[in-house]
């Protein structure tokens, strides 16, 4: 098998990218938007909606603040969505959303 000195340069460069962006994760200290986490892409891969305002809304959820949508996703969240998507449930939509982003900041 032979590799390209060129190949080489352009696998150093992405993995230095990739540690950057890993840099720039562990620092993150703020909390991710759920337009960032639940992305239209994600919602249609996942469920048969076409955003996560819209999957929110079929769900019955008409809360503001974000206490109201704690209680919302701990409760009847958690059946609409083992009933209406390809996930079990609230915990495994969160950690599919989290993996993915995590990803896409990394470059993946």
């Amino acid at each position: 098998m032979n590799i390209e000195f060129g190949e080489l340069d352009q696998l150093e460069k992405k993995l230095k990218d990739i540690q950057e962006n890993a840099e720039k994760l562990s620092n993150m200290e703020r909390e991710v938007h759920t337009d960032d986490l639940f992305t239209e892409s994600f919602v249609q891969m996942y469920s048969n909606f076409s955003s996560f305002d819209e999957l929110l809304k079929a769900a019955g959820y008409e809360g503001q603040s974000q206490e109201e949508f704690e209680a919302f996703v701990q409760n009847d969240f958690n059946t609409f969505l083992a009933e209406n998507s390809k996930l079990s449930g609230w915990k495994e939509f969160q950690d599919k959303a989290v993996a993915a982003y995590v990803a896409k900041q990394l470059g993946f």
